[in-house]
């Protein structure tokens, strides 16, 4: 009997995951849904892989989850030959690839809770741009724990600390109704590591509200290499500097003066998690004392771009 057509589409991307993408699968083909519950989600669903350029088992991880994920696609995001795209280009051919109303975004390196799929159809049908908390608890160390906490969004959606009036969400545990997708359009391959951010801003811009839901938790995968740790938050602070340049304007005066306070700010707090590293500091001492010096770094390259465009 041919399979019904599905109703949400959770897409992963993926380049090399073959360490972790097994646990993910994993997570989704025991997903459990509460069929007592009045009003409880109870549709079909997709799951695709998007495999960008992966030179691991990845593919094959993947395709050896088909007789427990019967609706399970596998996209190709790369061409041989061709330069290797980023996260955002697999998330935008995980969208062209999809056939659900509704889409899901999680990644290779994560794991969804076991109520994920349903938390995420049953807000769906009450709003149409949702997000969820990020859980530390089950795939990290306990020097990362100690170094940036138990989770991320669990009570609520952060705030961006130059532009307070927008919401936003990391993408690793997004999911909108296809109409936001007509709205919006692909995301914007030329941001690399804030396209979340700037697809969150978008949506509000557009009248879109963003809700949090708790119930759609999951466990979320922390770096475990320190210069990583350093160099994803140096990245991600410059490019704030852009999204701030097309919410606030080229030559925002008050922008600068917003980026230049939090520039000194985290350059005195840096200065300080170092200092207290070389007295005598833990390894997560030392990651929180990088994660600062690279948002100070960022900030000033970030201030740099902001001052020039």
């Amino acid at each position: 009997m041919p399979l019904k057509p599905p109703r949400l589409s959770v897409i992963i991307p993926c380049h090399n995951g073959a360490a972790t993408l097994a646990q993910q699968l994993e997570a989704l083909a025991r997903q459990q849904f509460d069929k007592a519950s009045e009003g409880a989600w109870q549709g079909e669903w997709e799951v695709i892989v998007v495999n960008n350029g992966s030179t691991d088992r990845s593919v094959e991880i993947a395709e050896g989850y088909r007789d427990r994920l019967p609706r399970l696609t596998i996209a190709e995001a790369h061409q041989p030959g061709t330069p290797l795209l980023g996260v955002t280009h697999s998330y935008n051919v995980g969208l062209q690839a999809a056939q659900g109303d509704a889409f899901a975004f999680c990644e290779a390196d994560d794991e969804v809770c076991d109520h994920w799929v349903q938390a995420v159809g049953s807000a769906l049908q009450q709003h149409e741009l949702i997000a969820g908390s990020l859980c530390h608890d089950q795939l990290n160390e306990a020097w990362q724990i100690e170094a940036f906490g138990a989770g991320s969004q669990m009570e609520q959606l952060p705030r961006f600390y130059l532009i307070e009036k927008y919401v936003y969400a990391s993408g690793c545990n997004l999911a909108f109704r296809r109409s936001v997708y007509d709205k919006l359009g692909p995301i914007d391959e030329s941001i690399r590591y804030v396209w979340d951010m700037e697809f969150c801003w978008k949506a509000q811009d557009l009248g879109i509200a963003m809700v949090f839901v708790p119930e759609m938790a999951i466990q979320y995968r922390l770096p475990t290499k320190l210069p990583k740790i350093y160099n994803r938050v140096r990245l991600w602070c410059i490019e704030t500097a852009e999204l701030q340049r097309r919410y606030q304007g080229r030559n925002s005066a008050i922008a600068l003066l917003k980026l230049n306070y939090w520039t000194l700010k985290y350059s005195a707090l840096s200065a300080f998690c170092w200092l207290r590293y070389s007295m005598g500091g833990s390894k997560a001492k030392l990651a929180q004392s990088l994660h600062e010096l690279g948002g100070c770094v960022g900030r000033f390259q970030g201030t740099f771009y902001l001052s020039r465009v």
